[in-house]
């Protein structure tokens, strides 16, 4: 039975990228900056009852500080029915240029909440190879070969705590690409649940210390940083490129139903030319 003083809310869901220097930006910055792009969009968001209301509003898991992304979401629960196509526009107006909303669409109330229904997360890594090492796409095979051989539990350190990337069960699959001018770009399929899921720049750090012949996480230390410093590579770029539900193996929905373009600017883009 429906509460006759309840207002009636509509759930609002936006994709948006996370580029440039914005990418550098906590996710307790971004949070301040979205709900600001919202307040300014002059959308009839909706606030949560209490002593200290706030903007009914809830985002995706938060991404390291220094990864970009072409396809972060957020829902917004709105108190008036206004056009999907109306409030992007308004929000595409008051975002800055690197957080500006690409997509926006309606979706049922009772859908699960963002962080419980993705649990697929690809990213796209591009890393730059010292001129004194070659890397070459066999020697990338072979350690991610080994890696889901051996079932690999790779420790790292997070703050005070020591964890364990386990590969089997975080990384569905892998790409790689050397390309000539000392780039190699390489693709991750990562799954992403209540039990934890894969930070990209382990995997960094884990394929830095492979090539140099170590095991990674035991025979030097890895340490959960955000941006790594490694001994291969001299530098590198971590994008989430997608975030979507995974079904079963042959079926995967996007949050919003359907795929996001490439944003301009974007690692992703770059990768398409």
């Amino acid at each position: 039975m429906t509460n006759a003083s309840e207002p009636t809310l509509f759930r609002l869901r936006v994709a948006y990228p996370k580029l440039g220097r914005l990418k550098y930006l906590g996710h307790l910055e971004l949070i301040h900056t979205v709900e600001q792009v919202v307040r300014r969009a002059k959308l009839p968001y909706a606030v949560t009852q209490g002593f200290s209301p706030h903007m009914r509003i809830a985002y995706t898991s938060a991404l390291p500080v220094g990864t970009s992304s072409t396809a972060e979401y957020f829902d917004v629960y709105l108190t008036e029915l206004i056009s999907a196509e109306d409030a992007l526009a308004r929000l595409q107006a008051a975002a800055p240029v690197d957080l500006r909303p690409i997509d926006a669409a309606y979706v049922e109330l009772r859908r699960p909440a963002l962080t419980a229904e993705i649990n697929e997360v690809r990213y796209l890594l591009e890393v730059f190879v010292r001129p004194e090492f070659d890397v070459t796409d066999e020697a990338l095979s072979q350690i991610v070969f080994g890696w889901y051989d051996q079932g690999a539990q790779i420790p790292f350190h997070r703050g005070k705590k020591t964890k364990t990337l386990d590969v089997r069960r975080l990384l569905k699959a892998e790409g790689h690409e050397v390309l000539t001018d000392g780039c190699a770009r390489i693709q991750l399929c990562t799954r992403c649940d209540n039990e934890g899921s894969l930070r990209p720049e382990i995997i960094v750090a884990a394929f830095d210390q492979a090539l140099r012949g170590l095991d990674p996480g035991v025979d030097e230390q890895i340490v959960s940083t955000g941006i790594q410093q490694l001994t291969v590579f001299d530098r590198y770029n971590v994008e989430r490129v997608s975030q979507s539900i995974c079904v079963d193996a042959s079926t995967t929905i996007e949050p919003l139903g359907r795929e996001l373009e490439a944003p301009e600017g974007s690692l992703l883009s770059r990768s398409m030319r």
